[in-house]
């Protein structure tokens, strides 16, 4: 598809981004351009696709949906045209590989700048580019950026082994980071007209998100409490009583957050206990640890399963308290307050050769709302589409796919 073709709605229908990245961080921050409007354009190697296209569950139509792609040989002396071609006439250009790839591939900032003085240009990788080579050079993917970051630690209870939060988060938070400092280098582009260049890594991506939780820096070394205050598996904060997922009596899960003296007021008689009683003392919170924050968490328990998942929702949040179920995916998709905001939508897959189930447009904006257009592109699907747009003619393409410097489906 010819960029005067695009059906683009949104925010971004000026702006022209192009990114080259596998997995999930990289393509995320892709498609939340693409959803407000941006004419994206996914770079995918040109010799074979990229692996992510072995799944068969609808992720890369809901990863890639509302862009193009164009599969080439970046590092190849005619790759390397071509790639350079598309710099002129890109606002924002974001590479995911070990840091400094592109700088050895003589593909540096300095490079880029001469073909666009204006490119945003975003560097994303496991460890940045600066810092102890050994981790610079290393390739990263989620799990091991959250190992490195303390995620897994802070995710697992002592004794036990570490274990990575789900779904993805060092990638999903690496590309909100992304898009961030994107739009705000573009902005800052459009008063100055200078470009800017962002080191955008994983294990940064997560500490810089978890402030909140590194409360063992807190304590001194060797204090006895500091394994008591990590979090656990499953749970946001471990040593407040009544902060947890408890099972109910039909096997479903509800989260609650029972702590603060004007809940536990309300809450406590419906549990059947007493606040400001000798056993539950008048407090803020109870801790896990703490005598009475084992009796509210047994309390709690008894009551969950005496009820469904949903009475005790409806019970809790009639009460003032905040409560939810701990909803399946199969329940998401058939809740009545989803259905109502349209949360989720279907696309025509070209990969699944079926309707798929995709996230819709998130935030929502009232005067750009945007639309989704199109699911995942094939394999070099608008290839010939872009290098026509770059002013490259019929014979001249044909002749960089036979020497495999593109691939067009």
């Amino acid at each position: 598809m010819k960029r005067s073709e695009l059906p683009l709605e949104g925010l971004l229908t000026d702006v022209r981004v192009a990114f080259s990245a596998v997995s999930v961080a990289g393509p995320f921050f892709g498609s939340l351009c693409a959803d407000y409007g941006a004419d994206v354009i996914w770079i995918e190697q040109a010799l074979m696709p990229s692996i992510e296209r072995t799944s068969n569950n609808g992720f890369m139509d809901s990863d890639r949906k509302n862009m193009r792609n164009l599969a080439l040989d970046i590092p190849s002396p005619e790759g390397r045209k071509v790639f350079l071609e598309l710099m002129k006439e890109t606002d924002i250009f974001l590479e995911a590989s070990k840091g400094g790839q592109y700088e050895r591939w003589g593909l540096s900032d300095e490079v880029l700048w001469e073909v666009n003085p204006k490119l945003i240009i975003l560097h994303m990788s496991g460890f940045g580019l600066s810092g102890d080579p050994d981790y610079v050079n290393r390739a990263s993917y989620d799990p091991i950026a959250q190992a490195f970051a303390g995620m897994m630690y802070a995710n697992s209870q002592p004794g036990s082994n570490p274990k990575p939060a789900v779904p993805m988060i060092a990638d999903y938070y690496t590309g909100l980071f992304a898009f961030g400092v994107g739009m705000a280098s573009y902005i800052k582009m459009l008063k100055t007209g200078k470009g800017e260049s962002a080191d955008v890594n994983q294990f940064e991506a997560l500490t810089r998100c978890m402030q909140y939780g590194f409360s063992d820096w807190n304590f001194p070394v060797g204090h006895p409490d500091a394994d008591k205050w990590r979090f656990t598996p499953g749970i946001l904060n471990s040593y407040t009583a009544g902060y947890n997922s408890y099972q109910c009596g039909d096997g479903n899960w509800v989260f609650t957050l029972i702590f603060g003296a004007p809940v536990m007021k309300r809450v406590f008689p419906i549990l059947g206990i007493e606040y400001g009683s000798e056993e539950f003392p008048a407090k803020q919170i109870y801790r896990d640890f703490d005598p009475a924050g084992k009796r509210l968490n047994e309390a709690i328990t008894a009551f969950c399963m005496k009820h469904t998942a949903a009475e005790v929702e409806k019970i809790l949040s009639n009460a003032g308290c905040p409560a939810m179920c701990a909803l399946t995916f199969d329940q998401m998709l058939t809740h009545p307050h989803y259905v109502a905001r349209e949360t989720f939508t279907k696309v025509d897959s070209k990969l699944m050769g079926r309707e798929v189930v995709v996230q819709s447009i998130y935030p929502r904006l009232k005067n750009n709302p945007g639309k989704i257009w199109r699911a995942s592109p094939v394999w070099g699907e608008d290839t010939a589409d872009i290098l026509s747009d770059l002013g490259y003619g019929p014979e001249q393409i044909e002749a960089l796919t036979e020497q495999k410097i593109i691939h067009k489906a």
